[in-house]
């Protein structure tokens, strides 16, 4: 068949169609059958089934929970079997006293603003965020009732409704208020990138928005701004997150936030290029954090003030200011199969604050699909109803065969053969079995197929992601694994590679999430059985596959680039985690005319040295079939064997190093050795490793009064046998401690790593080249020191050096002052009696 040419049974999608109702259900049904078929017909595949996203019919009506309305699709939400209450409700009744900790009064509110506006000078207390709809109307009055020193701040995004814009205009007139109005050229760009990121505008506007806002803050010596973000968008927005970790601590909680606040802003879609203090000394405070006024209060007091305020009628139905939201309702319905503003108007009602009938009124009622279809066209999105944006919206969940090994990137290009092209899946997931009932798929055990593109998707519906990633059979791991395992510490290296073009952060996700499929050690998971207490090994499925975002520095001028990506790769260092996931994360660095940048960071457990070539390679040929628009096709990957060498629990107990002293990593010094000389040592029986710790042994032990030396030695380069194009955990670094055992009173701690020649080869064809950012090093133990002393190796144009930190203060115990070069010069001498004795 060919895959340009529209076969005649299926269906064409009519240009006038509705959400939800497109295609028709019959259409629906053809659609993914024609897809099934394809795959099936491929002798390597035992079962499939195909999902059209957003407009898939249920096998059952859709449940709801009995006490919020939620609606039971939504992804990561449990119903109770018994009682019919979601998940949500049940951790809102169990946390209800915590959760509510967080929100104060406002008198409090009061206090704070005064307090930090008395102690910048400021001519005023607040800079409000004032849209003209009826939430952020309702704060200002409060504002002005309190006695605040307001001024206010309207972004126009270019689809804020006229009426609301009279009402700002008409109210602070009236009230005396200065006010400001700004807008950014690109911000149709802005809209798009969100859709792509996230399914809604209201991301971007908001960043567009506080970015302004910071700037007019920080220009006028406004300490603080004020939103009018409802209770319910606070919990959904930045506070869920937090309660799904078991974490309701209101203190340590404001503390991240705040953190995560000025990255966000430091590598988010900056507006202008003003100073980065703004960031810091602009605090943003949500009022209704501090006011549990209910929606009923707010009209009633917008009744009083009728005389100047006007309720909007031109603007989406989830809005009082703003028509473009409808876009995000419409596109997130589509693309993801639920409703954007479920989770926040749910929590409006368990607060009180929304009865539940009117919140089923709200996120039921039908947007104007014309003028959605306008807005899209205006921005340039395109519309996911249209029949070529089809494949975007269809996964196919596949079984191979037994002893088969058909993976993503073979069965894709068997379909593109059999399908046309808007009928090519955009979402593949293996799985170990299709759930069915009676020959049908029960469609809502299958897992979400999107791979990290928001935070309410690491989760499907009714925890079926879980229950895919149980099928796996978890592994023993190795005694790498263990050894990194339990020093708890184990790092993880960054790179930063400069592109040759400026690709779509769509197609970057398509590249990375074909090499994540490829090498299962980047999707790994590791838990302690409780039986035994011995960590195993799973696979996640394709739904928690590497994060790819995007940041834009296109107004952030050159010399803050460094900072600015120093700030990011502490940020994904923070994120990784062994256990829930991710081991890596890549982001997609835009810098406007100049070519973009990819940030990747993988952690130790799932890269060796040895592995980031065949990373590389294998991101440099996905990267290049998808930018000529063919299937992504990577060679064969070779298979690890994972033998059960996890040291046993009482041996393991004796491996586990001491406790890590506290302090960041200071730099003592760097010590390189002669090419010759670093090549001698690499041919000596044991290796450079091996040298270089009996010099240690040497110099430290005799510093220390002749005690024994405990050595932990991490080395990157070691093969273990390793197969060609081995990418993993099984190859991970082999950690040993000399002597075993903790170490005594007056026994040196020290750690050795090697992690040979840092400058990763990069295909010659590959469309980009590594970059450095000046301030990061591989050479730095960024994972914390674990020892108070360590010494990590590097190799450089075939040249050893010795990089010398201690933790804490750069106090030198035990290694005194000349020590690095002592232990440079046994080892100089050293190398050049190997090569005058060698033959």
């Amino acid at each position: 068949m060919n895959p340009t040419t529209t076969p005649a049974n299926v269906p064409q999608v009519p240009d006038g169609a509705t959400a939800p109702d497109l295609p028709s259900p019959e259409s629906i049904r053809l659609i993914e059958r024609q897809v099934e078929t394809a795959l099936l017909e491929h002798p390597d595949v035992l079962d499939a089934a195909v999902v059209l996203r957003g407009g898939t019919l249920e096998d059952t009506p859709p449940e709801t929970c009995v006490r919020c309305g939620m609606d039971g699709r939504y992804p990561g939400l449990e119903l109770d079997a018994d009682s019919g209450v979601c998940g949500l409700c049940t951790m809102y009744e169990r946390h209800r006293e915590e959760i509510h900790g967080y929100f104060g009064d406002v008198d409090a509110f009061t206090a704070r603003i005064r307090e930090r506006a008395r102690a910048a000078g400021s001519d005023y207390d607040c800079l409000l965020l004032f849209s003209g709809g009826k939430d952020s109307t309702y704060v200002l009055h409060q504002l002005i009732r309190l006695g605040l020193r307001v001024m206010t701040f309207t972004f126009d995004n270019g689809f804020i409704s006229k009426t609301a814009l009279d009402n700002v205009e008409n109210i602070t007139a009236a009230l005396g208020i200065e006010h400001v109005t700004r807008t950014r050229a690109d911000q149709n760009r802005v809209f798009v990138q969100s859709l792509k990121e996230h399914k809604s505008v209201c991301n971007g506007c908001f960043r567009s928005l506080l970015d302004l806002a910071n700037q007019i803050s920080y220009e006028r010596g406004i300490p603080s701004i004020v939103t009018g973000l409802s209770r319910g968008q606070i919990i959904d927005e930045r506070l869920l997150w937090f309660y799904r970790q078991g974490d309701f601590d209101a203190e340590r909680i404001e503390k991240q936030l705040t953190v995560g606040r000025q990255i966000y802003h430091r590598v988010g879609d900056r507006t202008a290029s003003g100073s980065e203090r703004a960031v810091d000394e602009v605090e943003v405070v949500d009022y209704y954090r501090y006011s549990d006024v209910t929606k009923d209060d707010i009209r009633a007091l917008l009744a009083e003030t009728a005389q100047l305020w006007s309720a909007p009628k031109d603007t989406g139905f989830c809005s009082s200011n703003c028509m473009i939201n409808d876009v995000g309702v419409y596109v997130h319905k589509l693309e993801r199969g639920f409703h954007n503003y479920e989770s926040p108007t749910r929590w409006e009602v368990r607060l009180g604050h929304l009865a539940r009938a009117e919140a089923d009124a709200e996120l039921r009622t039908p947007v104007n699909i014309h003028r959605v279809k306008s807005m899209l066209a205006r921005i340039g999105y395109t519309d996911p109803a249209a029949r070529d944006a089809l494949g975007g919206r269809l996964a196919a969940y596949y079984v191979p065969r037994e002893g088969t090994s058909a993976s993503e990137s073979e069965l894709r290009g068997a379909a593109a053969a059999r399908l046309p092209e808007f009928l090519l899946p955009e979402h593949w997931v293996r799985l170990a079995e299709i759930p069915r009932s009676r020959g049908v798929v029960i469609r809502r055990e299958l897992p979400d197929p999107l791979d990290g593109t928001g935070k309410r998707l690491q989760l499907s519906a009714h925890g079926s992601a879980a229950r895919a990633e149980a099928t796996d059979a978890s592994t023993p791991v190795t005694a790498a694994e263990h050894a990194l395992l339990e020093s708890g510490r184990a790092g993880a290296r960054s790179l930063l590679l400069d592109l040759d073009h400026r690709p779509a952060l769509t197609d970057v996700r398509r590249a990375v999430l074909a090499t994540v499929l490829h090498h299962d050690a980047l999707r790994s998971r590791y838990a302690r059985r409780p039986a035994d207490g011995r960590w195993r090994r799973t696979t996640a499925a394709a739904a928690s596959a590497v994060p790819v975002a995007a940041v834009d520095l296109t107004r952030r001028a050159g010399q803050d680039e460094p900072a600015l990506l120093r700030a990011l790769e502490r940020r994904l260092r923070a994120r990784l985690d062994s256990t829930a996931g991710p081991l890596a994360q890549v982001v997609l660095v835009e810098r406007g005319e100049r070519p973009s940048r990819l940030l990747l960071m993988v952690h130790d457990l799932a890269a060796d040295t040895a592995s980031w070539e065949v990373l590389l390679q294998d991101l440099a040929t996905a990267l290049t079939q998808v930018r000529a628009g063919a299937p992504v096709s990577l060679p064969p990957a070779a298979a690890a064997e994972r033998p059960d060498t996890q040291p046993a629990a009482s041996e393991a107990d004796e491996r586990t190093p001491p406790p890590a002293p506290e302090g960041e990593p200071v730099r003592l010094d760097a010590v390189t050795l002669s090419a010759a000389d670093s090549r001698a040592l690499a041919t000596a029986p044991g290796g450079t490793v091996l040298a270089v710790a009996a010099a240690l042994h040497e110099v430290l032990g005799a510093a220390s009064g002749g005690t024994t030396l405990t050595l932990t030695v991490t080395d990157h380069t070691a093969t273990h046998g390793r197969p060609d194009r081995l990418v993993g955990a099984a190859t991970a670094p082999r950690t040993v401690t000399l002597p075993a055992g903790a170490p005594g009173p007056g026994r040196p701690a020290v750690g050795l790593t090697h992690l040979g020649d840092t400058a990763v080869p990069v295909p010659e064809d590959a469309p980009f080249r590594v970059a450095e950012i000046p301030g990061l090093s591989p050479e730095t133990p960024q994972a914390g020191m674990r020892h108070p002393l360590e010494v990590v190796l590097s190799e450089r144009d075939g040249a050893l050096t010795l990089h010398w930190w201690s933790a804490g203060a750069p106090d030198r115990e035990p290694a005194g002052d000349g020590t690095p070069q002592q232990v440079a010069d046994r080892l100089t001498s050293h190398a050049q009696n190997l090569q005058e004795h060698t033959p």
